[in-house]
């Protein structure tokens, strides 16, 4: 009998060593996360602006029992941006943007008793800043999950230069005079003035990301594009053009701003 089973074992353990194994099917390797990502955004929001602190030197404006100061009230804003996120920590971006049009109206009397005026002007915004912004998503303890994606906080601060274009500047006076009628007549105005100015902005806010996929994020920035000069050469009401150089208005720019921002991963 053993001479039987011993072949026979031998038998049986050549044919099971040649038969197929089957195992369980293993799920693919996840990819590697990269560790930068190309992104570019769109932005909107409302920009508030504060005081204009207007300053006319009386030696060529009159004194007004009103002053000069106004505010220049509340205009949207559009923007667009490229940029690159870093380590999910970090975004480094460079931004266009608009804000148009403010306007500036000041209902004025004279304090010299030489009748009444309206001063006007409109003022469009075009900042390029390069921003930094701190991300709370590669952060221990400062992002939550949210579905398929996160939200964490934005921190940023951004420098660049604003455009200032002054555009409509006139002062007109009450009631019309002259060839003037039916409408007002004036005693000065200007086309368009551009100045150029140094601009910072500092921000927070929330931001959700979807994956790697896009972002949608809100806060408050704080816009600030400093002091700048009215129009130098102005038209009279006699047709001539005056140089008020050293005399110029001089004002600033300065806004608090809600956004609302959507970028997209590439």
């Amino acid at each position: 009998m053993k001479r039987f089973l011993a072949p026979l074992s031998l038998l049986t353990i050549t044919i099971w060593g040649n038969m197929p194994q089957y195992t369980q099917p293993q799920p693919p390797p996840k990819p590697k996360e990269r560790d930068y990502y190309f992104y570019i955004k769109v932005d909107s929001g409302i920009s508030f602006s504060e005081s204009a602190k207007v300053v006319a030197p009386s030696a060529t404006w009159s004194p007004a029992i009103q002053g000069y100061n106004s505010k220049l009230g509340n205009c949207p804003i559009a923007g667009f941006s490229v940029g690159c996120e870093l380590f999910r920590i970090v975004d480094l971006e460079a931004s266009i943007s608009n804000r148009s049009t403010f306007n500036y109206r000041k209902f004025q009397t004279s304090t010299m008793g030489d009748g009444s005026y309206t001063r006007r002007f409109d003022l469009n915004v075009t900042p390029i800043l390069f921003s930094a912004n701190l991300l709370g998503r590669g952060i221990p303890y400062l992002h939550g999950n949210m579905g398929r994606g996160k939200i964490y906080p934005i921190l940023g601060a951004g420098l660049g230069v604003s455009n200032l274009l002054i555009t409509n500047f006139r002062t007109t006076g009450l009631p019309s005079t002259g060839g003037s009628a039916p409408d007002a007549s004036f005693s000065a105005e200007n086309q368009y003035t551009l100045r150029k100015n140094f601009t910072y902005t500092l921000f927070a806010g929330l931001e959700y990301s979807y994956k790697n996929y896009w972002a949608i994020g809100s806060g408050y920035r704080w816009f600030n594009a400093g002091h700048f000069k009215g129009p130098r050469y102005l038209r009279v009401a006699s047709g001539s053009a005056v140089d008020v150089a050293g005399d110029q208005w001089k004002m600033r720019f300065r806004a608090n701003e809600w956004f609302i921002e959507f970028k997209i991963f590439i």
